[in-house]
């Protein structure tokens, strides 16, 4: 088990798995990918822990015929819809007497800048630096090794509802599936189908997802603003249903399969028989279906625009990248969404052979983010925490996250090994 990589997205309308290795070159390839329903999570959260860990299982149980081995361990994504961004800042002063800044300097910084005020039911689950000041000099990306009196650090901190995430934990491991690490899912994302130009420059990450949109948007290199909206793929199908006066399977399907919002798509007219209720057949009009979703979908479009309007970088967003089952699927997507948005967009696809889809995205990059780790610490003289394709706080505050883990699990023992703990959790 231990040369593949899995990786778990648990979302609102399916789970998907992702298995990598990383190969001669070191570089990762995806071996395997698969998803399975689900109906267990509602909006990120999980509603029914005994279907989503069914989900969960039959997902893994397909993952585990493709690459011909057991798989009882996996990493998953932490939902960036349950979290929220909390800005704050920390002050230390340098602890050794030359004056030279150490990991422990970092890491004793980064703890002072989690000392806030949080409600009762959520936890810090996370914390980002966006820059490190040393006497005053700032944008300092990575301080270990400089000289001075005083390290400061500009952080972002991620907190969720303790009972949300504990409860994703919990669907996992009644799966048989043991929970080596957690990776933040806008992160994650952002790895496989963002160019690091977009995210220096501005860009807008749309997860449209079955019941809801989710909205990242990046600037200066960093993950500036999550918001979402609480609508997704599902009201499209829905409105097909209604109005054909079919099933909600078959209206999936022809959303699928027939569902288009390009320029030409009313052009060449043609009828598809479904099935209807009581197993009889209805033939349905294609333009009318289009019609059905051009007007949903520019609804959607509308709203995903008021919610970026809101941001402070709105007018520097150079683009923006759809992502997800619910509208990325849908063809002529980008022009149309172009019309709407007046903003370059684009559909993110992962670029792996067999995982070539906007389906896929989260689950191919937990995949990426940890192989990006192992295979850094594999490779000798190598510091993780100076390479630039690695956040920093990724591997400063895993020594610290190690001990804590290691007296939580004496107490709830959900969680019995923690390899690779990418966000600082509980």
């Amino acid at each position: 088990m231990n040369e593949y990589i899995v990786g778990i997205d648990i979302g609102s309308s399916s789970v998907c798995a992702a298995a990598g290795k990383i190969d001669k070159h070191s570089e990762i390839q995806i071996m395997g990918i698969t998803s399975s329903n689900c109906i267990g999570v509602k909006r990120g959260i999980v509603v029914d822990i005994d279907n989503t860990s069914e989900s969960i299982k039959r997902c893994i149980s397909s993952l585990e015929r493709m690459v011909d081995t057991k798989i009882t361990e996996a990493y998953i994504a932490l939902p960036g819809g349950i979290s929220e961004l909390v800005w704050n800042k920390g002050v230390v002063a340098v602890s050794s007497e030359d004056r030279e800044i150490k990991e422990n300097d970092v890491k004793r910084v980064l703890k002072a800048s989690k000392i806030i005020n949080i409600p009762n039911d959520k936890e810090i689950i996370g914390v980002i630096p966006q820059q490190y000041i040393i006497d005053g000099y700032d944008k300092i990306k990575d301080p270990i090794g400089m000289c001075g009196l005083r390290l400061e650090v500009d952080s972002q901190i991620i907190l969720a509802q303790s009972t949300v995430v504990n409860n994703i934990f919990k669907s996992v491991n009644k799966a048989g599936i043991k929970v080596l690490g957690v990776v933040f899912e806008p992160i994650a994302v952002s790895g496989v189908v963002l160019k690091e130009e977009e995210i220096q420059r501005g860009i807008a990450l749309v997860d449209a997802g079955s019941d809801s949109i989710n909205i990242y948007i990046y600037k200066g290199g960093s993950l500036k603003s999550i918001s979402t909206l609480p609508l997704g793929g599902d009201i499209i199908t829905n409105d097909i249903a209604v109005c054909l006066k079919i099933p909600i399977l078959e209206a999936e399907k022809l959303k699928i399969k027939y569902g288009s919002v390009a320029e030409n798509s009313f052009d060449d007219n043609f009828k598809v028989e479904v099935n209807a209720n009581y197993n009889n057949k209805v033939k349905v009009d294609c333009n009318i279906l289009n019609q059905i979703i051009e007007a949903r979908v520019e609804e959607l479009f509308s709203l995903i625009n008021r919610e970026l309007s809101k941001s402070e970088y709105y007018d520097e967003l150079s683009g923006i990248v759809i992502v997800g089952g619910g509208m990325a699927l849908i063809n002529g997507i980008e022009e149309f969404g172009k019309d709407v948005l007046g903003k370059l967009v684009r559909v993110g696809i992962p670029k792996y052979i067999g995982a070539a889809s906007p389906l896929y995205v989260t689950a191919v990059g937990i995949v990426k983010d940890v192989s990006n780790s192992i295979k850094l610490k594999n490779i000798p003289g190598v510091n993780p925490s100076k390479n630039n394709n690695l956040p920093d706080y990724k591997n400063i505050i895993e020594d610290e996250n190690e001990k804590e883990m290691e007296s939580e699990n004496k107490t709830n023992g959900f969680i019995s090994r923690i390899k690779d703990f990418f966000t600082d959790f509980f």
